[in-house]
C-alpha cells in the first residue's frame, strides 16, 4: 500500500497522513486545526479519497473547527485489500466507528458524499450520543429509490456484471483512473487527476471500486439491502440532530430526487441548496463555495466549540 506521499502531490494536497488500526487494517486520515475544535470529519466515496476535500481543510480549521478527512479501507492510503468480504457496508461502518472510538471524537459533524452518506450515517447511529450535526451531499441512505442511472445498463449495470464488468472496471479502470476527471464541470488538470487515481496505480489495488457498485441495493434481496434498511429505519433517531442538505442537481448519479427524499425521511433538514456547474463530485467543482455553505450552517447550528 501507499504510505508517503509522492513529491508532486504536496502542492495539491501538503497535510500529514496520519494512520491508525481499524478492525486489523491501517486506516489513513488527516487531521488538522485546533485539537479542541469540533471534529469534522469529511466523508468521501467512490473512487475518490481525502483529496476530495482540499477546499476544506482551510475553511473549516480557520473557523475554529478540527478537520479530519479519513480515506475508506480500500481507498485512498488505507490498506487495499484484495478480498471482496473485507469491503462491504457493513465492514467501512465498523471501521469508521472504531475510528470514533480511538480519536475519542464527541459533538462531531459528518460531512457525507456518495458512499460517505450510509457509511458516515451508520456509523453515526452507532454513536448518536456523540453526534453534532450532519451535512448531505449527493448520497443517499435508504432503499426503495434507483436513479435512471443506476437502473441504466450503459455504463451502470455493465460496470458491475459478472464478465465484462471485470473488463470494465478492472483491465480499463473505467472508474480508478478515470471516474473524477472524466466528469469534472470545471476541467481537471492532468495532475489534479492524477491526485485523485494514483492512489489506485499498484495492480489490483482498486478492489472497492468494484466492491462498492455491487453493494449498492436496488431491490429487496440484494446485496447490502438488509444493512441499508436498518440504517434507514434508524433516520428518525435525528430528529434532533442539525442537518443540511447541499445538492448538485446536475449529477445523475444522486439527482435532485434523492435530496427531496431525506427532506421526507429528515423533514427537519435544511436545504436542499442546490450548487450549479457542479457534477457528481461537486466539492472537486464547487469547493470553496460548499465549504462557506457548510461553515455558515455549523456556525448557526452546533458552533466550532464542543
Amino acid at each position: 500500500m501507499l504510505k508517503a506521499k509522492p513529491d508532486w502531490l504536496q502542492p495539491l494536497f501538503p497535510w500529514e497522513q496520519r494512520f491508525v488500526v481499524v478492525n486489523g487494517r491501517s486506516m489513513a486520515y488527516i487531521d488538522e486545526g485546533p485539537p479542541g475544535g469540533r471534529p469534522v470529519l469529511l466523508l468521501s466515496g467512490n473512487p475518490t479519497w481525502g483529496y476530495l476535500y482540499r477546499d476544506f481543510i482551510g475553511p473549516v480549521t480557520g473557523a475554529g473547527y478540527r478537520a479530519i478527512a479519513p480515506d475508506w479501507i480500500g481507498a485512498g492510503y488505507s490498506d487495499h485489500p484484495r478480498v471482496d468480504a473485507a469491503l462491504t457496508l457493513a465492514h467501512h461502518v465498523a471501521d469508521l466507528v472504531s475510528l470514533l472510538d480511538q480519536l475519542d471524537l464527541r459533538g462531531f459533524v459528518m460531512v457525507c458524499h456518495d458512499w460517505g452518506g450510509p457509511q458516515g450515517i451508520g456509523a453515526a447511529l452507532q454513536r448518536i450520543e456523540r453526534l453534532g450535526a450532519l451535512i448531505l451531499m449527493n448520497t443517499w441512505a435508504f432503499t426503495g429509490l434507483v436513479s435512471k442511472f443506476h437502473a441504466s445498463p450503459r455504463p451502470w449495470t455493465t460496470w458491475h456484471a459478472p464478465l465484462i464488468g471485470q473488463f470494465f472496471m478492472k483491465r480499463e479502470q473505467a472508474l480508478s483512473q478515470h471516474g473524477p476527471s472524466a466528469v469534472s464541470k470545471r476541467g481537471m488538470t492532468g495532475i489534479e487527476g492524477r491526485a485523485y487515481h494514483h492512489v489506485f496505480d499498484e495492480p489490483d489495488s482498486d478492489h472497492v471500486v468494484l466492491t462498492w457498485p455491487r453493494t449498492i441495493p436496488m431491490k429487496e434481496g440484494d446485496r447490502g439491502w438488509a444493512d441499508m434498511l436498518a440504517i434507514e429505519k434508524r433516520l428518525g433517531e435525528l430528529k434532533d440532530t442539525p442537518v443540511c442538505l447541499l445538492w448538485a442537481p446536475e449529477d445523475v448519479v444522486f439527482p435532485i430526487d434523492y435530496a427531496h427524499r431525506f427532506k421526507q425521511l429528515l423533514p427537519h433538514a435544511e436545504g436542499p441548496h442546490v450548487f450549479e456547474n457542479a457534477a457528481h463530485f461537486l466539492q472537486d467543482d464547487r469547493g470553496p463555495d460548499l465549504a462557506r455553505a457548510a461553515v455558515d450552517f455549523l456556525n448557526r447550528t452546533v458552533g466550532a466549540k464542543r
